[in-house]
């Protein structure tokens, strides 16, 4: 049974899978998830969009052949249930306004914290409508919950990840509207959702997103 906030590692995975840890771990490396720092475990929480990343790579390791998981199998036969939660929002977005979001658009202003050599990395947004000068950003369950292990790492910040993320939300809220753009934040409690708060992807959706971007939207 899969626990809500239960951790899975890479080596799990692999094994899982057939599949030798290296090169799964290498394959992982290859793939340049943003959200990983460099030199940490491939450890993360089961059901996450971390996960869901993990499964992704591999799935293309697996190439498609026998020992490829079930789940990873219907994911590729569906694009639409293999997109992580935030694309899936996102798209949603952009039905809704009739435009594209840039994905993982970064501002000059909007930084993180400085690390030991003193640079700091731009902060992305989940989605920017320049048209519009409107930030959309997707919140899932970690913005809100504590989500165990995970959120007591270290960072640059000196601070657990999970206080650092707090941190980095609130940067978003007080920068983007004092540099004029207007910032909408789609939460999934909003959303209909499973225990583990991953979306059901139900035609309400719709819904919950013309709501809350009705104001933006051309007449």
């Amino acid at each position: 049974m899969t626990i809500p906030g239960q951790l899975i590692t890479a080596v799990d995975m692999a094994i899982a899978s057939g599949i030798d840890p290296k090169r799964f771990r290498a394959a992982l490396r290859a793939a340049s998830l943003d959200w990983h720092p460099h030199n940490g475990r491939w450890e993360v929480v089961r059901g996450s969009d971390q996960h869901q990343d993990m499964e992704r790579v591999m799935a293309r390791l697996c190439g498609g052949g026998s020992n490829l998981p079930s789940a990873m199998k219907a994911a590729r036969a569906d694009p639409r249930a293999s997109r992580r939660d935030e694309h899936y929002v996102l798209d949603l977005c952009d039905e809704f306004l009739g435009l594209k979001a840039v994905r993982q658009h970064c501002f000059p202003f909007l930084t993180g914290d400085p690390d030991r050599r003193g640079c700091q990395r731009p902060l992305p947004v989940d989605g920017f409508y320049p048209g519009l000068n409107l930030v959309v950003e997707y919140h899932e369950r970690q913005h809100r919950e504590r989500v165990g292990f995970f959120d007591d790492k270290p960072t640059v910040s000196g601070v657990p990840r999970g206080e650092q993320r707090r941190r980095y939300d609130e940067r978003r809220r007080d920068l983007l509207p004092k540099h004029g753009y207007a910032l909408v934040v789609l939460e999934v409690d909003e959303f209909t959702h499973d225990r583990a708060k991953r979306l059901l992807r139900t035609s309400e959706d719709q819904a919950v997103v013309a709501r809350r971007l009705g104001m933006f939207r051309a007449p």
